[in-house]
């Protein structure tokens, strides 16, 4: 209706249409005890701006008004001065927790802020990096000695293996010494690549490869039982060592945390190409 007191036509209304939600905030009465006509209206009193809308199912204490920027979390009571709650999942001074399907809980392995804004690395990938290393650093020193070690006659009898033994090998074959010789450092050699191919392989995995963790695997079941079948006579507590050492690295690279820091760090990679 009109707010015109000296107007006493037909009452107007607004134009009916949809809600826009924000309706005109009004002054308090200025006329307590009735408008006469030919009296000069008091001035309007100055009104205080108006505070937000609180938000819906949220009370107010009477005097209080809402702090700037900040919004009443539902079926609770803004007290004054309060800081605003943190969301559900998610603790002070943290960001957003993660969603997972059972509900909110703690953000899985390799979601953590990191250098760069890169998921942070799990332990288990770099207790994986140590544990393969150490089961191939002894080849790398074995392939390096065996690559200039000389076969004779104090060296077969201090295999630990019997002479006669070694000698019929030997005459079974038709190998010499000299060809013997050649033979330990070629295998060597081979033994020095393959330490080195697996320590790359490993620390290629370390760096976020997930191509990698698959090809240890490969590596560890193809050579891994031949290598223990092989020096297991000979030196048995070395052999099962070492193979326990790649098969521990191999398993800790297929976790869960792992996975998910690899599943993590792929879709990433994804979103910035």
């Amino acid at each position: 209706m009109s707010s015109n007191p000296g107007q006493h036509d037909a009452p107007q209304y607004y134009r009916p249409g949809p809600s826009t939600g924000h309706y005109p905030q009004y002054p308090q009465n200025p006329y307590p005890h009735g408008w006469h006509g030919g009296a000069t209206p008091p001035p309007a009193p100055q009104q205080a701006p108006a505070a937000p809308a609180p938000q819906p199912g949220t009370t107010a204490q009477p005097g209080t008004t809402a702090q700037p920027g900040t919004t009443a979390q539902p079926g609770t009571t803004a007290q004054p001065g309060a800081a605003p709650q943190p969301e559900p999942g998610q603790q002070a001074g943290q960001g957003q927790q993660w969603n997972a399907a059972s509900g909110w809980g703690p953000p899985p392995a390799g979601l953590g802020s990191g250098p760069q804004g890169r998921p942070a690395r799990p332990r288990q990938v770099v207790t994986a990096l140590v544990a393969l290393v150490a089961a191939a650093l002894p080849f790398v020193v074995m392939g390096i000695g065996a690559m200039f070690a000389t076969i004779n006659d104090a060296v077969l009898n201090d295999t630990g293996l019997p002479r006669a033994d070694i000698d019929a090998a030997l005459a079974q074959t038709g190998l010499t010494m000299d060809q013997l010789t050649q033979f330990v450092r070629v295998m060597g050699g081979v033994f020095l690549v393959l330490a080195l191919v697996w320590i790359a392989l490993a620390v290629v995995a370390f760096l976020g490869a997930g191509g990698a963790r698959i090809a240890l695997a490969v590596l560890a079941g193809v050579y891994g039982i031949p290598l223990l079948l092989l020096m297991a006579p000979t030196i048995p507590l070395f052999a099962v060592l070492v193979v326990a050492l790649s098969v521990a690295g191999v398993a800790l690279l297929f976790g869960r945390p792992a996975k998910e820091w690899y599943a993590t760090r792929k879709l990433g990679a994804a979103s910035r190409s």
